[in-house]
């Protein structure tokens, strides 16, 4: 099948080339890439390296939209990064990601660009973590939680029906971000980076109690960004550091705040699992001068797109991991964000703020897991 394909393509090349229908190519190791037709459409086998020349992605684009299988690897280790499979422009088939030492980390599915049927996560040790079935786009049920022996542990969220929004006062026991905020009242001059996705409606709830409870004590001096990941842009057209569905509010009544979280839902749900974490962070960095702390209200189930542009955040994140009881494996995605900003994460029951002070090399444990710091980033062991 791939002889055929490259036999087809070199076909392509040379009619291309003599009916003068090419604007520009590349040559590598004798392969023809990066073809522009005289449209200025992208055709054929389209490759990107990284500065030292390991192959960074590998796509066939057929008249300017990706078709079949879309590869891209890590830099150091050399391992598959994701993989990702395109009908036409539209995701249409499984999309898979792999951490830096080559284990698979999450699986999703896809048809005709919507998200639909299974998703599941993995521990590092290649047993299933969760697992959940999406139909047209939104969770159908719960997803289903194993521990690290593969043993049922309990089942986690929802997004069917509307999204509560009226705040519980009466019950503080299972919020966990009033219980974070509340077990760090020293968190002053803060922007509150909130993630909207479709993942976080069932938190609405508990942000919109946690506001009504300190709103005049706590977060009138505050600014908040919420975003969705794009405002139901389509997968494809997501780019790293400007995908967009960003919305900023400064904090000058409860009720302004929540209208702004319905926007933001309202604009878009999220689409693929990963989230533009950091790009709404430098968001809120533009519109805040000197903050003390970034707050950011997340979801451990997600992963982030753009965490490649946490080294432009100067700023300590305190991470509010919403989901995540004693026992669960934290993802190494906001590990990184703590680290790499000598912040600090943070569960409903505790807080774990000495992960600067941690030795590259050395193995450490955090809720059960195993993790170790390897080429300046946390990795799971």
């Amino acid at each position: 099948m791939q002889l055929r394909l490259l036999l087809i393509l070199i076909s392509f090349f040379i009619r291309a080339l003599v009916f003068g229908q090419i604007q520009s190519y590349s040559l590598h190791e004798g392969d023809t890439i990066n073809v522009v037709d005289k449209d200025s459409l992208k055709q054929g086998v389209w490759r990107e390296f990284y500065a030292g020349g390991k192959l960074k992605s590998e796509v066939v684009f057929k008249n300017n939209k990706k078709h079949g299988l879309e590869i891209s690897w890590y830099n150091l280790s050399g391992c598959v990064k994701q993989e990702t499979y395109y009908n036409n422009g539209q995701l249409d088939g499984p999309v898979t990601y792999y951490s830096r030492n080559c284990k698979k980390e999450y699986t999703e599915n896809y048809k005709n660009g919507i998200k639909e049927g299974l998703e599941t996560s993995y521990h590092s040790n290649g047993r299933i973590k969760a697992e959940g079935n999406f139909k047209k786009g939104n969770l159908d049920g719960v997803y289903k939680v194993y521990n690290k022996n593969g043993l049922f542990s309990f089942e986690s969220r929802t997004t069917a029906g509307p999204v509560e929004f009226d705040a519980d006062i009466s019950d503080t026991v299972s919020n966990s971000i009033f219980k974070v905020l509340n077990r760090n009242p020293k968190w002053k001059k803060n922007i509150i980076v909130t993630d909207l996705t479709s993942s976080m409606y069932p938190y609405a709830k508990q942000i919109n109690t946690w506001l009504k409870l300190f709103f005049m004590k706590d977060t009138s001096q505050q600014y908040f960004v919420f975003f969705n990941d794009g405002d139901n842009k389509s997968d494809g057209q997501k780019k790293i550091g400007a995908t967009g569905g960003i919305y900023i509010c400064k904090a000058k009544s409860c009720d302004e705040l929540v209208n702004t979280m319905k926007l933001t839902i309202k604009r878009g749900e999220g689409g693929d699992t990963p989230e533009n974490v950091v790009e709404a962070i430098l968001t809120g960095l533009k519109k805040v001068r000197k903050p003390d702390n970034i707050i950011l209200i997340a979801d451990n189930w997600a992963k982030v797109r753009d965490i490649n542009l946490i080294s432009r955040v100067k700023v300590p994140v305190r991470v509010i991991l919403c989901g995540v009881f004693e026992g669960m494996e934290i993802n190494t995605d906001y590990l990184n964000i703590a680290y790499k900003t000598k912040g600090s994460i943070h569960t409903i029951e505790q807080d774990i703020s000495e992960l600067i002070n941690q030795s590259a090399g050395k193995k450490f444990n955090i809720n059960g897991f195993d993790y170790i710091i390897k080429n300046g980033t946390i990795q799971a062991n």
